[in-house]
């Protein structure tokens, strides 16, 4: 998608990809912590820190991590599909950061929202310097979610260490990983993974999302073509712009990936919505996957049932 900003504001040109978390509110259910409390990253061997987790909703992954000099961990929901990470309005305001005019790509739409510069970003082994970030008002996520949360982490930063996300074991594990599972290459440039796939026998391109618990196909990249066929029923989502939209169903779709079949009763379409990079989002827990891992040195996501 071409950028007009000048070319002074590399953060403005950077392409923006948000993920479900940020585009559509689908899911519901009461929340719960993990089974243990977070704490600060422990050693674990020579070139291996584990930090714990909290999962919501037995999908949304909290992690505490700290902003600058600020003495006090923040909460910060990880999320695979945003690229670039974002920061609560709130939080850049405490900070006394200055702002600068931004857009975003959502669901095939161009919303403007404010961009920044924070001083540093630490998680756990993890420090990213002068952090190109989008700036939104999350105050609904943490409404929705009963918890402050400071920002969400995408790949961008995540990318910068090897790691492995355990939903069962609630706790993610920095350092070298095994590399197995279904193999997704990962995009540097874009801060993004996104996976080969089939539905219904059709190819389609899923972005890689764990800020989400749901199968979303974006349905403009595949007006030419009459598919996939939708139901009548359907269910009202809200986008980052909070625009109320209407999101179609599909009933029981054969889904393979990586050679893998997988069963899902049904997944969610939004008509007109498109996206030249990505045809879908794949929400990792959707399909039952106990664990994310990222290998650094083979620029690689594995997805492991």
């Amino acid at each position: 998608m071409p950028c007009n900003t000048p070319r002074k504001s590399p953060t403005l040109c950077k392409r923006k990809i948000v993920s479900l978390l940020a585009l559509l509110a689908v899911s519901c259910g009461t929340s719960y912590a993990g089974n243990r409390r977070p704490i600060p990253a422990q050693g674990d061997g020579p070139g291996r820190q584990t930090l714990d987790v909290r999962i919501y909703r037995n999908f949304l992954v909290v992690a505490e991590g700290q902003i600058g000099v600020s003495s006090e961990p923040q909460n910060f929901i990880l999320d695979t599909g945003s690229a670039p990470s974002i920061v609560n309005e709130r939080v850049v305001q405490q900070l006394g950061l200055s702002t600068q005019a931004a857009w975003t790509a959502a669901l095939g739409r161009r919303v403007p929202l404010q961009a920044a510069t924070i001083p540093s970003l630490e998680l756990g082994p993890i420090r990213a310097e002068s952090l190109p970030v989008l700036v939104k008002d999350l105050s609904r996520q943490e409404h929705d979610y009963g918890i402050p949360i400071a920002g969400i982490i995408g790949l961008d930063v995540l990318s910068k260490s090897s790691f492995r996300l355990d939903y069962d074991a609630a706790d993610i594990k920095f350092g070298e990983v095994a590399r197995k599972g279904i193999p997704v290459p990962f995009d540097a440039r874009t801060g993004t993974a996104v996976a080969e796939a089939r539905i219904e026998g059709k190819p389609v391109r899923m972005l890689v999302d764990t800020g989400s618990d749901s199968l979303v196909i974006l349905g403009g990249n595949f007006a030419d073509t009459g598919w996939p066929r939708l139901r009548n029923a359907s269910q009202t989502g809200s986008s980052i712009a909070d625009q109320n939209m209407e999101l179609k169903i599909v009933s029981a779709p054969d889904i393979v990936i990586g050679g893998k079949r997988f069963s899902k009763d049904h997944v969610y379409v939004v008509p007109g919505s498109s996206d030249p990079a990505f045809d879908a989002l794949l929400g990792v827990r959707a399909l039952g996957f106990r664990a994310l891992s990222f290998d650094r040195e083979s620029q690689t996501i594995f997805l492991e049932k």
